[in-house]
């Protein structure tokens, strides 16, 4: 009986990741071609900042399923913790506790985009010139915490913890193919080496040509496709 529930479990991660995958870049296009065709008021790229669009009701809904997506890593985790602990069960346990620490931080960095940057962007432009600066270094700080520390170091650092744990763990185990372990554990260190270089600022033009969220959502992807097949494996 337990391991039928086992393998439930199992399947509805391998199906959570799949889903997140899908939803995640699906989002992010839709998001870019709305945000395309809207009027772009201003940029503030010079302050290190992003460019601002006339928004619409449809994007920051978006933006809200956009910055809540992570949510279905935790399932996901879960079942890579049941699809390995029959060996690996401390290495899996850890990894489930940096997925929700990743998941936790990352959601609150993406719900900034439509809830504080939403309303301080709409209305810098309506303040006297004088008042502009002081809004602008608000919206440094607010993007510097929340999205770089939270976001990018805290939530996409323990979700790399995640990844290279759970690659290192397929890698050896015999439940899975190895070959899933070794492609894992590439796109994890190539995801760790370009989210370290921008962080540094050491090469901020290979960041904007290799999204980190680009290579994560591939990560999780073939991991789901990983568990998805070991749910097979054991059914038969």
């Amino acid at each position: 009986m337990d391991g039928n529930k086992h393998n439930t479990i199992i399947r509805v991660g391998g199906w959570a990741m799949l889903l997140f995958s899908i939803l995640y870049v699906g989002t992010t296009l839709i998001i870019d071609q709305l945000a395309q065709s809207q009027v772009m008021l201003y940029s503030l790229k010079q302050h290190r900042l992003f460019e601002v669009v006339a928004g619409t009701p449809t994007i920051q809904a978006l933006l809200i399923i956009y910055a809540l997506l992570p949510l279905l890593l935790i399932p996901g985790a879960v079942g890579t913790y049941y699809a390995f602990k029959e060996h690996y069960a401390a290495n899996m346990r850890i990894a489930m506790y940096f997925t929700t620490i990743g998941v936790t931080a990352l959601c609150m960095s993406l719900l900034m985009l439509p809830s504080l940057n939403w309303y301080l962007v709409t209305y810098i432009l309506a303040l006297p010139v004088t008042q502009q600066p002081s809004m602008i270094i608000i919206l440094q700080a607010l993007h510097c915490y929340l999205g770089v520390f939270i976001g990018d170091i805290l939530g996409l650092g323990s979700l790399l913890v995640w990844f290279f744990i759970t690659s290192l763990v397929m890698l050896y185990s015999r439940t899975i193919s190895m070959v899933f372990g070794v492609i894992l554990l590439i796109l994890a260190l190539c995801a760790a080496i370009v989210l370290t270089l921008w962080i540094m600022d050491y090469a901020p033009t290979i960041y904007s040509n290799v999204q980190v969220p680009g290579i994560v959502a591939l990560w999780v992807f073939i991991c789901g496709m990983g568990l998805i097949s070991i749910h097979k494996k054991r059914a038969k």
